[in-house]
């Protein structure tokens, strides 16, 4: 692990070369808004030379500390050889290896709107353990279990593991894997059969009785991240504005099949934040032809 040389914050995300556009995109909307926090891309698996090429340019270091651990209890945990393309998603956790006191994790389908130093400054352990950017309450816990996962976890926060802020103060990688397999069989009750990381990371949570509040909770001029579909998603004058809550719109998110252009360039509504992605391809693009 590289010194972080006093730092209390970081960011990680998860990267491949198959994304290696979206990463350009998600690196120069950190970057124009935040030239020194320490910045951290974890392997999701298969090549990586284009990602590593993109170090110098955008400030960032590999993070690999605890990825042996993670892959081992992915493939036990989903021994279906099947589920072999999706045992990386699990590698995100190794952000919580990070020697400071808060990171930020976001999924590289994001494109940060305020700057990144802005969701920091909340997480105080046992008060405040988890800072959610949006809610997934269709894609943790399977829809005929929620109703006993409400019985079990009381105040239950179906979060989104794309986006998030905590500490290995308040979970380490060892803790989580000894949470799920400590409670391996309520688990694989619960969990939405089709997704990986999010079960995973919810449960955790939920299992510990960790304390975990949206942003806009502990920030109320933060509104959180944003599907780019939502229909309360706008921009204005640059900024990210939801019509349904006040503050800024931290992030968006072009999660799923939302990553095609034809599924958004037909909705009026989505051309605002198609503009904002475009604009940052193009400075990405400039920033790559400089160096």
């Amino acid at each position: 692990m590289t010194a972080l040389g006093g730092e209390r914050y970081a960011f990680a995300f998860l990267a491949n070369d198959r994304y290696f556009d979206w990463a350009t995109i998600f690196l120069e909307s950190v970057r124009r808004r935040d030239s020194t926090l320490p910045l951290f891309c974890i392997p999701h698996g298969g090549a990586m030379d284009r990602i590593r090429a993109l170090r110098r340019i955008f400030d960032f270091e590999m993070l690999e500390d605890g990825i042996d651990r993670l892959d081992a209890f992915a493939e036990q945990l989903f021994p279906d050889p099947t589920t072999a393309p999706y045992r990386g998603n699990l590698r995100k956790y190794a952000a919580l290896t990070l020697p400071v006191e808060e990171v930020a994790y976001f999924d590289i389908d994001t494109a940060m709107l305020i700057e990144p130093r802005r969701l920091f400054g909340h997480i105080r352990p046992g008060d405040t353990d988890l800072i959610y950017m949006s809610t997934s309450p269709g894609w943790v816990y399977a829809p005929e279990k929620l109703p006993d996962a409400k019985r079990l976890f009381g105040d239950l926060r179906l979060m989104s593991a794309g986006a998030f802020v905590t500490s290995r103060q308040v979970l380490t990688i060892e803790q989580l894997i000894a949470t799920i397999e400590s409670s391996r069989e309520l688990y694989q009750a619960l969990r939405h059969p089709q997704v990986f990381d999010q079960p995973v990371f919810n449960f955790a949570f939920h299992q510990l009785r960790k304390r975990c509040f949206h942003i806009s909770e502990r920030d109320a001029s933060i509104a959180g991240m944003m599907w780019v579909q939502d229909k309360d998603l706008r921009v204005r004058k640059g900024r990210g504005v939801c019509l349904c809550q006040a503050g800024d719109v931290a992030a968006v998110h072009w999660a799923g099949p939302n990553k095609r252009w034809d599924l958004q360039v037909w909705r009026p509504r989505t051309w605002g934040i198609l503009r904002v992605r475009r604009a940052l391809h193009r400075s990405a693009a400039r920033r790559l032809r400089r160096a």
